[in-house]
């Protein structure tokens, strides 16, 4: 449960973050990170002759790992960090604890602890949901852990195993995609039509993922997290099938939706109207299709180029042609990932539809 708990946490917050803050974070916190609690903060009168800030003596008690009630006091400020963490006496912090090479040990405050704030913005959307969708949220939320727990136990440690991450990924669809759809719209004709209309579109994108990435020469190695995996692991770990089992992962994000919507339209429709053609049906809810795909098709772009926002202004700043800067493989993959994901959710309406129309 624990590790459902991570990964739920991890979906939560590293969403948000870009890749190089978050390669960053990892090559800068390179020793043991722990928990602790700020007990006192005192002024020394010294300066960092670097970043010209005035250095604190701090004292911290810590709360986790193998360290846990040992009390440290350190000089903040004292070694130069990218950017300058600001809190205060009784203030829970992340700490990064390595060795001095003199028998001792260096201590430096390297994040806020954020995990209190974060589980209420869990809760928070938790009391929202069921409060709307009542009962079905629960079920959607049951629905949500299992697919936590077949990527926490089943895709995560198959793929360190060593097991291609594109085939398991593959495989493992055949569990999440039957049992959160049935747990989040009930077991009845509209949801298995959206499972079926799901795999068919799964497998299209991910043949698309695998041609594409072959055609334009994709390594995986776009961002510095594919290689620390790749001096972790060694070769256990092909960085590229990762890559396409991503891609596979975050069309499924989206694919409930379409494909749910879709059939549930034709289901109103013919309810609505029973004298319709079979031709007439797939027509009207084709109708609505178009609208859902085209304001999908949209958030796609802005949810990507909101991710990566800082990355975009960057690029937008710099003297560098455009056709190079969409030459760069952390540039291609993103439009890849977003095409191929974007052509899944095109194809999925008719497909859908036509699955529904026939079966009404």
């Amino acid at each position: 449960m624990k590790r459902i708990i991570a990964m739920l946490l991890i979906v939560v917050s590293v969403t948000f973050y870009s890749p190089s803050v978050l390669a960053q974070d990892q090559n800068r916190q390179s020793g043991s990170i722990a928990e602790a609690q700020v007990l006192s903060i005192q002024k020394t009168g010294k300066i960092n002759a670097q970043t010209k800030e005035k250095i604190t003596k701090v004292k911290i008690k810590i709360t986790s790992g193998k360290f846990a009630n040992k009390i440290f006091e350190f000089e903040d400020n004292a070694i130069a960090l990218p950017y300058h963490i600001k809190y205060g006496s009784g203030d829970r912090v992340i700490v990064t604890i390595s060795p001095n090479g003199r028998g001792g040990q260096t201590v430096y405050v390297s994040d806020y602890n954020r995990i209190p704030q974060i589980l209420a913005l869990f809760v928070l959307f938790f009391i929202v949901i069921v409060a709307i969708a009542k009962r079905q949220a629960v079920t959607s939320f049951i629905g949500m852990l299992i697919s936590l727990y077949v990527i926490a136990e089943i895709i995560i440690p198959s793929i360190i195993a060593g097991t291609n991450a594109f085939t398991i990924t593959m495989i493992a669809s055949l569990i999440i995609i039957p049992a959160t759809y049935y747990l989040s719209h009930g077991l009845n004709k509209k949801t298995t039509i959206a499972v079926v209309a799901t795999f068919i579109t799964l497998i299209i994108v991910a043949g698309l993922s695998y041609f594409f990435t072959d055609w334009m020469r994709l390594t995986g190695f776009e961002s510095e997290e594919a290689s620390f995996l790749q001096l972790s692991f060694g070769s256990s770990i092909n960085i590229l099938s990762l890559l396409l089992a991503g891609m596979l992962i975050g069309a499924l994000a989206v694919l409930d939706d379409i494909t749910i919507s879709q059939a549930s339209i034709v289901e109103s429709l013919r309810k609505s109207n029973d004298r319709l053609t079979k031709k007439q049906l797939y027509q009207h809810a084709m109708d609505v299709g178009r609208d859902h795909v085209a304001s999908l098709v949209n958030t796609f772009i802005l949810v990507y180029v909101g991710a990566s926002f800082p990355l975009v202004l960057l690029f937008y700043n710099t003297q560098t042609p455009l056709s190079l800067i969409m030459n760069q493989e952390i540039i291609a993959t993103e439009i890849v990932r977003t095409m191929v994901s974007s052509i899944g959710v095109v194809l999925a309406v008719p497909i859908t539809t036509y699955l529904a129309t026939v079966w009404e």
